[in-house]
């Protein structure tokens, strides 16, 4: 102990408040992810497993298995088949004054744009991942010295001989078709009712304004204008074929989503993982975490202490 406080009390003032402030700063932060890892290990322990079919509207937790929403789709940077993927490409920066020293600055990342589907033998919800905390099993790194792209073509000679100095880092995660998948977040099944029928009314209105063939099938008398009778006529029709269209999506059963919810507390979670392989690791995290975030702002308080004393 006397040895800890002579090296606090002979330590360099700026080295040693730099050292604690660093030292408390990622305690707060470990513990505040621990704690955060505690909240969702009790969501997913306390939230029952629901079935698509008698799912209730609100937060909800589905397991079952990933389809396609359409067609499979091809990941951006493998050409893996999978129904959903996102990417990132890196590029690495060397330091003016190193070069051994350095960061990575992203170049591109984005991802399929699009939602698959969860099945759970009841039925079927749309799951669009891009804002939720994903836990893929499905995921590849990769660096080289250009950016993999599956269009990337020829490259010339030119562009090559001032890139051959350049390091690239590919990260790339995906979701393939039949991976079993669990979902929390936000069930909702959309409704379509006079508001959307509104819509498609002014929808069918404006296009027909700029179809010149359409606006004088309107004019009735042929005076070369369309006055408010007439176009009173053309906003019934639309009515009319909007009803039409909204009584045929009616017939066919919207498909239910699962969505990032508008509460703080209520996190929207993606995972490839099982539920016990994502408990185990949300326990390390939020177990760990917390420990050696509170280790280090004991520490920190140690050493001031010592150095206020000496």
């Amino acid at each position: 102990m006397d040895l800890f406080a002579d090296a606090i009390a002979t330590e360099d003032p700026v080295g040693f408040w730099l050292g604690v402030a660093i030292a408390a700063a990622a305690g707060a932060w470990l513990v505040h992810r621990g704690l955060r890892a505690f909240w969702g290990l009790r969501l997913i322990v306390d939230t029952p497993t629901a079935r698509i079919r008698s799912a209730p509207q609100g937060y909800v937790e589905l397991q079952g298995l990933a389809a396609p929403l359409r067609e499979p789709l091809r990941a951006r940077l493998t050409g893996k088949p999978c129904v959903w993927y996102q990417w990132q490409v890196e590029e690495y920066q060397s330091s003016s004054s190193a070069r051994r020293s350095g960061r990575w600055v992203t170049r591109d990342r984005g991802d399929a744009g699009r939602p698959f589907l969860i099945d759970d033998g009841t039925g079927q919800a749309e799951v669009l991942p891009a804002n939720a905390r994903l836990h893929l099993r499905s995921r590849d790194r990769w660096q080289g010295p250009r950016p993999d792209q599956p269009d990337r073509g020829q490259q010339n000679p030119i562009t090559a001989f001032f890139r051959r100095h350049r390091r690239y880092r590919m990260t790339e995660a995906r979701v393939h078709d039949g991976e079993p998948v669990y979902v929390l977040g936000g069930f909702e099944t959309p409704r379509r009712g006079v508001r959307e029928r509104e819509a498609l009314t002014r929808t069918l209105l404006a296009r027909w304004k700029r179809d010149p063939e359409r606006m004088q099938a309107f004019d009735r008398d042929g005076d070369g204008e369309v006055d408010l009778a007439e176009w009173d006529r053309a906003r019934a029709k639309a009515a009319r074929l909007a009803e039409r269209a909204e009584a045929k999506l009616s017939a066919d059963p919207p498909r239910p989503r699962i969505v990032a919810t508008s509460e703080p507390t209520q996190p929207f979670l993606v995972s490839t993982e099982d539920e016990a392989t994502l408990l185990t690791k949300l326990r390390l995290r939020a177990f760990g975490g917390t420990a050696l975030g509170a280790l280090l702002g004991v520490g920190a308080a140690a050493a001031v202490l010592a150095r206020l004393g000496a």
